[in-house]
């Protein structure tokens, strides 16, 4: 192991983590990133990073969303989910959007080096996103990837099949365009398409938005 993206929205903590995982793991590199959009850009900067370690909750994009994305850019990512929470379910919703280890942040530091080491070792399989550009099974695939939406994503994909661009849809949920830039990468990460046009027939098939087709 050579190097690992830290993702982490508190600078202290990310910080204090990484000072004291690298002396227990002296040969380990750590790349930090304070946001999903920094933890993909340092991705794309760094061909050596094979590992990482990220929170859950992140100011920009939910931490499935960036870690199916993550998973995208590169299919044979490691992925160790570090998180506060105990809710089994946000276990399972990251594990099975690729993470191959999920630890509780009370875990000591050797605990959290044993994790990744353990998360080196696992079976990986490639990451493989829905096909883009040929048409799906039927409309309860596209339903079950449309689940996997946040509420406010779900919001900005609504009025994305209203035909609505990006500085109308920040007009109408009174955010600003960048975020709503944010939310329309992670919608089109999440329902594994090239454009707004696939995603919106992906919405329609699932019966989600509109009459199902």
């Amino acid at each position: 192991m050579t190097a690992a993206l830290l993702i982490d929205d508190h600078a202290m903590f990310r910080e204090a983590l990484g000072m004291a995982l690298i002396s227990v793991m002296p040969n380990l590199t750590l790349h930090p990133a304070a946001s999903g959009q920094e933890a993909l850009d340092v991705l794309d900067q760094h061909t050596t990073i094979q590992h990482a370690i990220m929170d859950l909750y992140l100011p920009d994009m939910s931490g499935v969303d960036l870690l199916k994305r993550l998973r995208q850019r590169r299919g044979q990512l490691r992925v160790l989910v570090l998180s506060a929470s105990q809710d089994p379910e946000d276990k399972r919703r990251a594990m099975e959007a690729g993470a191959l280890g999920f630890l509780n942040k009370s875990a000591s530091c050797q605990d959290l080096a044993a994790a990744l080491l353990a998360v080196s070792d696992a079976p990986l399989q490639p990451y493989r996103s829905g096909p883009a550009t040929t048409p799906r099974a039927g409309g309860s695939d596209d339903a079950v990837l449309l689940s996997a939406l946040t509420p406010r994503q779900n919001d900005v994909l609504r009025l994305m099949c209203d035909g609505l661009r990006n500085k109308e849809i920040s007009e109408q949920l009174n955010m600003t365009e960048k975020t709503v830039k944010t939310h329309v990468s992670a919608i089109l990460a999440t329902l594994g398409v090239l454009n707004r046009t696939q995603a919106t027939l992906v919405a329609r098939r699932g019966g989600v938005f509109g009459k199902p087709v």
